[in-house]
């Protein structure tokens, strides 16, 4: 258990139990895009841990580049997307991979895929380490996949509380 705030949290998944799962999407990955030079777009601030290692994980020719959108007020999914730093190089005709740390209501990751969709990519994938089925709002496809969970709240590994317990190398989800 640990303290994030004012909440409990029990853990979810264990650091090698992610970094196993890591390793298996980096070889999907490859199977799709390693002859392609893929341009990967990390989401600020939360999947900065998980690209990190992601990225580590990948033994062909890419690059990374940042976005920062938000739509999180404390534990809840506010449904408006702030773009708070935009992408700086352009995608059109390059193999995209979007990588995020969790898809929620799918919104934010909606908002941003259809942004870069109009900047006319060769292709675009999403990544990202959690997802919650139950909890989408929209059509997405999600490519790349490492855990499915419900409509749990999770910290760890990137995911924070108001800011808070990104730091841990496990995934965590709050205790009832």
């Amino acid at each position: 258990m640990i303290q994030v705030l004012d909440k409990r949290f029990r853990k979810l998944f264990s650091e090698n139990e992610i970094q196993e799962r890591i390793a298996k999407m980096a070889a999907e990955i490859k199977a799709d895009l390693g002859d392609k030079s893929p341009l990967f777009i990390a989401v600020l601030n939360g999947a900065f841990i998980f690209a990190a290692d992601l990225m580590r994980a990948m033994d062909f020719p890419c690059e990374i580049t940042f976005v920062k959108q938000s739509s999180y007020q404390g534990m809840d999914s506010s449904g408006k997307i702030t773009q708070l730093i935009g992408l700086d190089r352009d995608i059109k005709d390059r193999h995209v991979v979007i990588i995020e740390d969790i898809v929620d209501s799918g919104l934010t990751m909606y908002h941003l895929r259809d942004q870069l969709l109009q900047q006319n990519p060769a292709s675009l994938r999403i990544a990202c380490c959690t997802f919650k089925p139950d909890a989408l709002k929209c059509p997405l496809k999600l490519d790349y996949v490492g855990f499915e969970v419900s409509k749990l709240f999770l910290v760890g590994y990137g995911l924070d509380y108001d800011g808070y317990g990104r730091q841990y190398k496990d995934i965590y989800v709050l205790a009832e």
